[in-house]
């Protein structure tokens, strides 16, 4: 035993000692860099190379609400923050002070703009677990940061951030710093201040919160949509408990103050006010812009921008009706999520990720990957067709089948438990047969039908995904990771648009307050498939829909289209196009359980339905086309 636990101490010492004798080999490396760094903050504070700045006038400038509009230049929403409610310091609670203090930067009434040794002590932790644990960015330099410098992780930046921070101590006293800081911080969802954030989440001001609820409001500020109790109730929880924890060690709070406060409700509303027209697309393009640009979500949001987009305003309503319709439980179950795309050129015409963006925000158009069953049929057809030279009246063979599997049988069925003998391809797609698909990859090749999916645009690898290159997911739809609704859009363009891929694409142009244009849109185009390979596809498709599995999506007019349930019937999907629109429905739990409401039965058969009626909808002010013919 005594062994044992000579064993057990030297393994959690081996840590500690591994970092001592890294610091130890590296301490007179570590004695210059911080002498350089001491010299050039030195440089910094004596000849700041920015220029003078008044702080008011720039809280009153960051004040401008940014504007989305659609492709018609129309007003889909103001991504303004809520209205500031300034208060003095000496209004807002002292524990609230004090736990943003302890958070943020312990020494903030000590050092004077920059905090050197917590730069060291952040330095010494994160080399110590050998990862990023701690930021040496003092409340002054978050200000600065926030008021005049972009999010983007330079040198250069950080060391601007620096010489405003000392300029911003030199000008105003402590409080007064934290006063502004305290008003000016985001605290997620549009919400800036901390006065309005009490009452955006609560409903009531910062002076009528408890205890719990203030150390809710301080730990969001580290993360605020991350920690958002609207978008994750247990990780919010879990902030907040972290939070209450640090209040305990600095004797603010008792042990027992402590475990009864751990277990306190979270007390926010039951959902947050203001909630637009199109919220889930406004949080696409926000992260997109954040994304590719480097902007923060405060200027995003504040900085007066006009955001045209490729949304079109008439269309857009229709999908969230559309979604709003979807049979539904008490609890505002199963979800749905609708994407619409231009098909000859990707740009995304509408996005509902919700039912209710008031009760949730996660967008599931975009962040949910599901399993898409059939779906993914016309996409390994066009496989054949392409390379193999199958054409619709090509015959195939509809009988069991027995296959190898990881050394196990696997015999594939059909849905509707029959087997239909010789057939011709469009035969098999309009009835989804499962067994043709199946030999259609097995006789291919796995890696042959992988390359091709990927070139389609379906996403089978990166982003932490494992390759699909199996037999069932690829014929049948299971894949490993899942895919969501923007991501099989955009394997469809192919096929909808004339063999060439259109990456989806949801902005025009950007342009500031004074109308000067910042960024403009880019459409990402490539020639993926032969053009007869996409007319012969969709030539098969619209049987689908004349005559198949999709005959309730019919919208009236030519349509080409699939339907997709996945195994356990967890997910029902309805993918199709006109030539003028793409459309992706989905139907589903946020928990993966089986579509059901009592004695209902939910499948592919209502998203056809539900998708047709918003194609009907979507299209009723354009003409009809007719698809090009192979």
């Amino acid at each position: 035993m005594g062994v044992a636990g000579q064993s057990d101490e030297k393994k959690d010492r081996f840590p500690r000692v591994r970092a001592r004798l890294l610091l130890n080999r590296f301490r007179w490396l570590l004695v210059l860099f911080f002498l350089a760094g001491l010299g050039l903050l030195v440089f910094l504070i004596y000849n700041p190379w920015v220029g003078e700045t008044d702080i008011h006038l720039l809280l009153a400038e960051n004040r401008r609400a940014s504007v989305l509009y659609d492709r018609n230049g129309e007003t889909i929403t103001t991504l303004s923050p809520a209205r500031v409610i300034w208060l003095p310091l000496e209004k807002i609670p002292f524990l609230f002070r004090k736990a943003v203090i302890i958070l943020e930067d312990q020494r903030f009434y000590e050092h004077r703009g920059f905090d050197l040794w917590g730069i060291v002590r952040a330095f010494y932790q994160n080399l110590r677990r050998g990862r990023q644990v701690q930021g040496g960015s003092t409340i002054t330099q978050q200000l600065a940061k926030n008021l005049l410098l972009s999010q983007e992780r330079t040198v250069r930046r950080k060391l601007a951030e620096i010489s405003y921070a000392v300029q911003i101590e030199r000008e105003y006293t402590k409080d007064e710093i934290l006063e502004f800081y305290l008003n000016d911080i985001y605290f997620g969802h549009g919400v800036y201040g901390v006065e309005a954030a009490a009452r955006f989440y609560f409903g009531r001001g910062i002076d009528q919160l408890g205890t719990a609820e203030m150390a809710l409001l301080a730990g969001l500020i580290r993360g605020p949509e991350y920690y958002s109790p609207f978008r994750n109730r247990e990780r919010a929880k879990d902030r907040r408990n972290l939070v209450l924890t640090r209040l305990k060690e600095q004797g603010i709070l008792t042990a027992r103050e402590l475990e009864e406060l751990k277990e306190a409700p979270l007390g926010v509303k039951e959902a947050p006010e203001r909630m637009t027209r199109g919220g889930y697309f406004a949080d696409y393009l926000q992260e997109v812009l954040a994304g590719e640009y480097g902007w923060s979500a405060r200027y995003i949001r504040g900085g007066g921008l006009r955001i045209y987009s490729t949304i079109d305003l008439f269309i857009q309503r229709t999908a969230e009706e559309i979604i709003s319709l979807l049979p539904g439980d008490e609890k505002k179950g199963p979800q749905g999520a609708l994407v619409a795309l231009d098909p000859k050129t990707g740009e995304i015409l509408a996005m509902v990720g919700g039912r209710d963006y008031r009760y949730s925000q996660f967008n599931r158009a975009t962040q949910a990957r599901r399993q898409i069953g059939s779906a993914v049929k016309p996409l390994v057809f066009a496989a054949a067709v392409e390379e193999e030279g199958y054409d619709r009246d090509t015959r195939v063979i509809d009988e069991p089948v027995v296959y190898t599997v990881n050394g196990r049988e696997w015999r594939p069925q059909n849905y509707d438990q029959r087997y239909r003998g010789v057939i011709p391809l469009w035969q098999a797609l309009a009835e989804s047969v499962n067994t043709v698909p199946v030999r259609i990859v097995h006789e291919m090749g796995v890696d042959r039908v992988f390359a091709f999916l990927t070139r389609m645009g379906l996403p089978l690898v990166g982003e932490g995904r494992r390759n699909d290159r199996a037999l069932s997911p690829l014929a049948l739809g299971g894949l490993t990771q899942g895919v969501t609704p923007l991501e099989l859009a955009a394997a469809y363009t192919p096929l909808a648009g004339g063999g060439v891929r259109s990456e989806p694409t949801g902005i025009l142009r950007v342009e500031d307050s004074s109308g000067r244009e910042l960024r403009r849109g880019r459409l990402r185009r490539q020639q993926v498939l032969q053009p007869r390979t996409a007319a012969v596809v969709t030539g098969m498709m619209q049987e689908v829909i004349t005559g198949g599995t999709g005959v309730q999506a019919n919208p009236g007019r030519p349509a080409a289209g699939k339907t997709g349930t996945s195994s356990e019937n967890t997910d029902a999907w309805f993918v199709g196009y006109t030539p003028d629109l793409l459309a992706v429905l989905w139907i589903g739990n946020d928990d993966r359980s089986p579509l059901r409401l009592g004695s209902q039965v939910l499948g592919s058969g209502t998203a056809a339905l539900y998708w047709g009626e918003f194609m009907r909808r979507a299209l009723v002010r354009r003409p009809v086309q007719e698809f090009p013919p192979p």
